[in-house]
């Protein structure tokens, strides 16, 4: 036989799929939002505690809200039977809780782009026929029955949460906007100049890195003063400003200028040392808006003194992870080079 398995390997392989398949017994169920709201606020759900440690944020709740309100589906909530008569929540414990947090007024929408016109609203405030809609909005459950093992549901939330693979900020983007403005950045994205100042490995190049590192280019070099927190919320907005009238001459200019800079004056480009296979999103921005808002001040500057800050603590400390997208943060380190060019030691 092919691959040389023999009858008795697939003998083996449909009595092992067979008896993991029967020990997942389940249902599947709709229930109103307003029910699995009242059911969470009275304890009659279980949180068990490898799902207490993920918490979304502020932008993940209301991005929540908005897609219910628009219409759209959102993921299967996955709950189980137990002894007790509890039913635990498998998967779905922040989609639970930001529903229970906004029916009870403790959630106030903010930052939506498609329904603008009620960001600074609690439920209380939208229209009485849109409260009773979501209120009875159903969502899809599946049920798993008691004699489900906590191994597999364990199993099931590890798998739903960790094995696909996520669609990169810069895939999204291509999907949800379009138009002139991303193609000429994708345009620039294809030359192979910024590879030669800024290597990215072959996993994130096929990821679209190279796109993304582009965007934060342009948004930070025009608008950095202006970031406050959310870098992809930041990013889409300057998309969004840019798609009916941006000038493509002077950003490939700009952005020509720059790495034609970097490859004449920083002889490991970006790379934090020669060996280095990709580079750090905090430290492109850094060096690379920074060295275009110096050269937007003297387009003839010759620097010096590089290598002494570009190794500095200071730097690294700029340009470290840790708090590295914070309004100040961000303002530091871009103005922190853009300084030591045109100032230097």
């Amino acid at each position: 036989m092919n691959g040389n398995i023999s009858a008795n390997d697939i003998k083996k392989a449909e009595k092992q799929i067979l008896e993991q398949q029967a020990r997942v017994d389940y249902d599947i169920r709709d229930f109103p939002i307003a029910f699995i709201v009242e059911n969470f606020d009275q304890g009659e759900y279980f949180v068990p505690e490898y799902q207490r440690e993920f918490v979304w944020g502020e932008d993940y709740k209301v991005r929540l809200i908005e897609s219910l309100l628009l219409g759209l589906p959102i993921p299967l909530i996955f709950l189980s039977d137990t002894e007790s008569g509890e039913l635990e929540i498998v998967d779905g414990v922040q989609r639970i809780s930001t529903l229970s947090a906004f029916l009870n007024n403790d959630l106030k929408l903010s930052g939506l782009k498609k329904l603008d016109s009620i960001n600074g609203f609690y439920f209380k405030n939208l229209p009485p026929s849109q409260q009773r809609k979501l209120n009875s909005k159903s969502l899809r459950v599946i049920v798993l029955r008691s004699n489900t093992s906590e191994d597999i549901r364990k199993e099931l939330f590890n798998r739903l949460n960790t094995s696909s693979l996520k669609a990169s900020d810069s895939e999204v983007r291509k999907g949800s906007f379009g138009g002139e403005f991303l193609d000429f950045i994708i345009g620039l994205a294809e030359m192979p100049e910024l590879l030669q100042v800024a290597p990215i490995s072959e996993k994130l190049l096929k990821r679209q890195e190279n796109i993304e590192l582009i965007l934060r280019f342009f948004a930070y070099s025009n608008n950095y003063k202006e970031f406050k927190h959310g870098v992809q919320s930041f990013i889409n907005e300057y998309i969004e400003s840019e798609q009916e009238n941006f000038d493509a001459p002077l950003m490939e200019k700009e952005y020509r200028r720059m790495l034609e800079f970097a490859r004449r004056y920083f002889p490991n480009g970006f790379r934090k040392n020669k060996d280095a296979k990709s580079t750090p999103r905090v430290r492109f921005e850094a060096l690379a808006v920074g060295i275009n808002l110096a050269l937007r001040e003297n387009e003839n500057l010759v620097p010096k003194g590089i290598e002494r800050w570009l190794n500095s603590d200071d730097f690294k400390s700029l340009t470290t992870s840790d708090g590295s997208n914070s309004k100040t943060r961000v303002k530091k380190r871009i103005e922190f080079v853009r300084d030591k060019l045109l100032n230097g030691e």
